[in-house]
């Protein structure tokens, strides 16, 4: 800095002090230089009385004036004195400055090095004898000082005191500071920030932080200041410490399960980095989300209000299921009762997750009806709704179609008459009689190897999701259909289970699905809910059963795993609540779908069996206790039809492929298929819309497969068997003779 003007006020007759307005930039250097002239430097800060208090003017004053009768120190600079009079305010720094600018300083040299007055220095060069004798300004009086000043319960790394601040200003210090100060700088000439809470600190240490307080509360932003100060306000090193990196979508549920500091910085994050998350639900929940308990049910509801035409909706479904599958049942279930607020749109937001969704999403399907998308929603629900096609004995027909009217009916919740009435057919021709018994078939089965689990009260009706699991987890599939004991009760049908020398499921088989269907143990009953919602416990067993058979195969604790119960059960006969005019024995037992053989009777749908009289319609004996949701002991189908369903590891290598997919039709012969197998395979058939349509086998590895009742183009998924074993599925595209081909899939279910 060139100070040749200060140098000769040094050597001037000049009796007021001399000004020097200095920018941030040259103010140190000002200070070196003008001690290389011998001038001594006095900082305000010593006229501070206490550590928080301000400088003492009048002692400034007085220290000026006692300097002139000093032998020595008449030469002296006076630093800080600008920036404190600047943050008093304009009114007191001009008053001051006049009155120091004409007071008589007599033998002494005072330099005042002002900071941050520069907006004054015109008004003091309005008096003519205010010449450069007197003041000079360098680089314009440049000054980007500014002041935080934050409460002390803040946390905000601070100075301590006003003195403290006044300090750091002679030392040079420029930018912003942040001070803790009871003085007032209300009137100051600088910008001068407030922070009186943690969020406002945060603010100030991060910039651009654009999160609302209301995302935490007072003592969360305290506890991330401090975190912050820690770790040079780096907002990413805080993230860092508390493993916030990576893909923040994973493991959701764990880390806002809980109302520490930690669950909520995870909200805070989420918060932050919004932009970029792959997941687009939770983007889209964060920003309708202010405050971190808030977080959990937004996720949860959110889906809500998007309608499921909602070009967003198959992504935000997808999305929301994979951050909700660690939610405990209790939130799900709140969950489902707000879901029921647009009931044509609860359906589609629900998943097959939980208990609740799945008993929630049948008991819809009863009232409203199967919709097209319910094998995305429920696939284990599609798949035992799906056509099962009985193969290979004279009644396949007639089971394939009772067991689809009978599923149907059994969600529906509703008799159909025309069933009813093939119910009395059948319960007086008893055409069951026409199976062999589940012993007869056991008999021809290899024991060695094999593994015996019983199911009780495992029906027919399950055989399509049984099928259908068994093919996803590569097993091999060999069913049998047998007819149990009548009366259909487990001590005159569990001889099979007994007798077996093998090993099996403990001494009693496997009572899970029968207490689901008629004991209090299994949590259902119809006084409470009439919809079959027993049914997802249902399917859960099976599901978990069929797991079961694959990891024990998988394992090579057996070859075979076979699967076995000793009677069905009927829904239907529940839902005709159809009371015989007899009072009998039976109260308490098999819902008074038998009874011990009494004389006389008028009961033409009943049978006589091993001492016992058995309803085959859909009747009950007065006086037995009312069923929970199902009841066996009867002679209808679905309590005496069961199967013998043997598992094995299938070879993963073997396919089944069409020879040309695309294939031309004819409006009245229909077509056919030709189909690859690269493995030996015995009695091939397809079944299609649930009809079975036989092979052909033209060599060691091609079948040709007639289907004179696909007769229009489109597209048609079909199963291709070997025996009962399902191999594989095809999906065949028909196109009509002018080569048009109608793509839409046709729901064969």
């Amino acid at each position: 800095m060139q100070i040749e003007a200060a140098k000769s006020y040094l050597t001037s007759p000049v009796k007021t002090p001399y000004f020097i307005f200095v920018s941030d930039e040259q103010y140190l250097s000002a200070i070196d230089e003008l001690k290389v002239c011998g001038l001594d430097v006095v900082p305000m800060s010593r006229f501070c009385s206490d550590d928080d208090k301000q400088p003492d003017i009048d002692g400034l004053f007085n220290y000026i004036e006692a300097a002139d009768m000093n032998a020595i120190g008449k030469k002296f600079v006076v630093t800080g004195l600008g920036e404190f009079l600047a943050l008093r305010g304009a009114d007191e720094a001009k008053y001051t400055l006049s009155r120091l600018k004409d007071h008589n300083i007599g033998c002494a040299k005072v330099i005042l090095l002002l900071r941050g007055l520069s907006p004054l220095i015109v008004r003091l060069e309005s008096d003519p004898r205010f010449d450069n004798r007197r003041h000079s300004v360098v680089d314009g009086a440049d000054c980007n000082l500014s002041f935080t000043l934050a409460a002390k319960d803040v946390g905000l790394s601070a100075l301590t005191s006003f003195k403290a601040m006044l300090v750091e200003l002679e030392n040079g210090r420029n930018g912003n500071i942040v001070v803790n100060t009871a003085v007032s700088l209300d009137e100051a000439m600088f910008t001068v920030y407030y922070i009186d809470n943690a969020y406002e600190g945060i603010k100030f240490t991060i910039r651009g932080f654009s999160l609302a307080s209301s995302c935490g509360s007072n003592n969360q932003w305290a506890e991330l200041l401090s975190e912050l100060s820690q770790n040079n306000g780096s907002l990413d090193a805080v993230f860092d410490k508390y493993g916030l990196n990576g893909s923040l979508e994973s493991d959701f549920y764990v880390r806002i399960a809980g109302d520490d500091y930690r669950n909520w910085l995870y909200f805070i994050c989420l918060k932050s980095k919004t932009d970029t998350l792959h997941n687009s639900y939770l983007q889209f929940v964060l920003g309708k989300t202010y405050r971190f308990e808030e977080l959990a049910e937004n996720v949860l509801n959110a889906i809500i209000e998007i309608s499921h035409t909602d070009k967003r909706f198959s992504a935000f479904y997808q999305e929301r299921k994979s951050l909700v599958e660690k939610f405990p049942e209790s939130d799900i279930a709140n969950f489902v009762v707000n879901n029921r607020r647009i009931a044509t749109e609860s359906i589609y937001k629900l998943t097959d997750s939980t208990k609740a969704e799945r008993e929630e999403i049948i008991a819809w399907v009863s009232k409203n009806g199967i919709i097209p998308q319910l094998e995305n929603i429920y696939p284990a629900l599609t798949l035992y709704l799906k056509k099962y096609a009985f193969k290979g004995f004279e009644l396949a027909e007639l089971l394939t179609d009772y067991f689809e009217s009978y599923r149907c009916q059994k969600l529906s919740n509703q008799l159909d008459t025309e069933f009813l009435e093939k119910i009395n057919e059948l319960a007086i021709s008893r055409e069951f009689n026409r199976l062999p018994t589940r012993n007869e078939i056991i008999d021809n089965i290899e024991k060695e190897g094999t593994y015996l689990y019983w199911l009780d009260a495992l029906g027919v009706e399950y055989l399509g999701l049984i099928e259908s699991l068994a093919q996803k987890k590569g097993l091999s599939i060999n069913i049998s259909i047998a007819r149990a004991e009548l009366p259909t009760i487990t001590p005159v049908n569990r001889d099979f289970f007994d007798a077996w020398q093998g090993s099996k499921n403990g001494d009693n088989g496997d009572k899970a699905l029968d207490d689901v269907k008629h004991r209090d143990e299994g949590g259902y009953n119809f006084s409470n809910s009439e919809l079959p919602i027993h049914l997802a416990k249902e399917l859960d067993i099976i599901t978990e059963l069929m797991n079961r058979a694959a990891t024990e195969l998988a394992l090579r604790k057996c070859k075979r795993f076979l699967i076995v119960s000793d009677h069905g059960a009927s829904r239907l006969a529940v839902l005709r609540r159809k009371e015989e005019k007899y009072d009998t024995d039976t109260s308490g037992k098999h819902s008074g779908r038998c009874c011990k053989l009494f004389q006389p009777y008028d009961l033409p749908f009943a049978a006589e069996e091993n001492g016992y009289l058995v309803l085959a319609d859909y009747g009950r004996f007065k006086g037995s206790r009312a069923s929970n949701v199902e009841v066996h002991g009867g002679a209808s189908l679905e309590e005496v039809v069961v199967p013998v369903i043997e598992l094995s590891l299938r070879d993963g290598r073997i396919i089944a492929k069409l020879i040309e997919e695309t294939i031309t039709v004819d409006s009245r012969t229909g077509t056919e298929i030709n189909i690859f197998i690269n493995s030996s395979a015995n009695e091939v058939s397809v079944v299609m819309n649930g009809k079975v349509y036989q092979a052909n086998q033209s060599d060691s590895n091609h079948y040709n497969v007639k289907l004179p009742d696909l007769k229009r183009a489109g597209s048609y998924l079909a199963d291709v068997y070997s025996v009962d074993d399902l191999i594989g599925t095809i999906t065949i595209k028909a196109q009509g003779k002018s080569g048009k081909v109608n793509d839409t899939f046709e729901d064969l279910f």
